[in-house]
């Protein structure tokens, strides 16, 4: 099942450290490269956050592109006071982001477990941008599907390079090291978790598995499937391309106590189903629950990085007790879309949920504005995009309640 990967590799042009693959699907010199191999590394200081010292580092990509930006891996180390070693975990971000910001969250929810965090530019993201003069830009998501098998594969490795230069530190714990990982970052964090074995803890925020699937059907990344199919790729053939990129696809078990996972209940991005496939893949660990969408979830960033950092001393440091994994953490959950019915008729609408009545927010009172102004909903859920409630007009017309149905996204 790899072979067509492979295939695909070499149409992209990911030149060095290309494996062999071996007939069995299951074969892990996909990720192989030479992790015995010297690299240069540089290092200049940029001053302290949540109380760790931040140097931007850089290191050759084991893998070569035809875009020299795209070639030298750029990152960020956040260490913790106190001469260690240190426990230390490589972060890798969401897709296309515009700043480091997410990324230095979860690192300094690290810092403050005292684990040091490499946030890690992913291939094709900020400064690793790269133009091409004859097409479409490369990106690590798109429709170019041998571009896009280079690209996350080359993510892949770039983490596990972070591990090694991490764990070439003096001042860290080689026998403690994991990754964490938000969106794109969370299923990327996933297959690392699979394929390195240093890998003894993984916090995935918002990620998932079953990566094929949720591509081909997602929000925001279904636009890409008429590219695909017009190069002459059936959606068989694009499963099978995509098979190393399943974090469930590789066999090494994982306890599922060293796993933290925060996924939102309404996603549309990540969808439930592709973090549940993730959880099985990680041993079956909890997931924690927000009411929230993909993109809600960074309102929840304080309690979620709260837990991060309980998790990490549980796990690293041995603090069980102070490590109790809810069903759901506190989140807020924004509904936006259609109005049918109520006092309206027919009008766009934002609801936010201001009580809810059971844990998962099935059932809620909402506040609601619509072009008609404030009202309040009692509001039920019917599925991940459907709501039916009855509205009471606030400041308005007759107060007397009507039904509506509510078509819509959760933020």
């Amino acid at each position: 099942m790899l072979t067509v990967a492979c295939l695909l590799l070499s149409l992209a042009g990911a030149r060095a450290q290309t494996p062999s693959v071996l007939p069995n699907p299951a074969d892990a010199a996909f990720y192989e490269y030479d992790a015995t191999a010297s690299f240069d590394v540089t290092e200049t200081p940029m001053g302290m956050q949540d109380g760790a010292t931040v140097t931007r580092v850089t290191y050759p990509s084991p893998v070569v592109t035809p875009y020299p930006e795209n070639n030298t891996v750029t990152a960020y180390l956040f260490l913790p006071a106190g001469t260690g070693p240190h426990p230390a975990m490589v972060v890798l971000h969401e897709w296309n982001p515009r700043s480091t910001r997410a990324g230095f969250g979860l690192a300094g929810a690290a810092a403050r477990a005292n684990v040091a965090a490499l946030v890690m530019v992913e291939p094709y993201s900020l400064n690793r941008r790269a133009h091409n003069p004859k097409g479409d830009d490369p990106a690590i998501l798109s429709g170019n599907l041998p571009e896009m098998v280079g690209a996350l594969r080359q993510a892949v490795l770039d983490a596990r390079r972070g591990l090694d230069y991490l764990s070439r530190r003096p001042d860290i714990d080689p026998k403690r090291l994991g990754v964490g990982g938000i969106s794109l970052g969370g299923v990327l964090s996933g297959l690392v978790t699979k394929v390195d074995p240093r890998v003894q803890a993984t916090v995935t925020l918002v990620g998932g598995a079953d990566f094929a699937r949720g591509f081909w059907v997602g929000l925001l990344t279904r636009k890409y499937r008429g590219r695909i199919l017009r190069d002459g790729y059936d959606y068989p053939a694009y499963l099978r391309a995509m098979t190393p990129f399943d974090a469930g696809h590789w066999p090494r078990p994982i306890d599922p106590a060293n796993a933290l996972m925060i996924d939102g209940r309404y996603d549309l991005v990540i969808l439930p189903q592709g973090a549940r496939a993730l959880s099985q893949a990680l041993g079956d660990t909890k997931i924690v629950w927000l009411n929230s969408g993909h993109y809600g979830a960074s309102l929840s960033a304080k309690p979620a990085g709260n837990l991060a950092t309980r998790f990490l001393r549980a796990r690293f440091f041995g603090e069980q007790a102070a490590y109790h994994p809810p069903d759901t953490l506190p989140s807020k959950t924004i509904k936006l879309g259609v109005l049918l019915g109520g006092h309206e008729g027919l009008s766009p609408a934002a609801a936010y949920q201001v009580i809810n009545f059971d844990r998962a927010g099935r059932y809620s009172v909402d506040g609601q504005l619509t072009l008609h102004g404030l009202s309040a909903g009692l509001s039920a859920r019917l599925n991940q995009t459907l709501s039916l409630g009855l509205e009471f007009p606030l400041f308005h017309g007759d107060v007397k309640p009507k039904p509506y149905l509510l078509a819509h996204i959760v933020l």
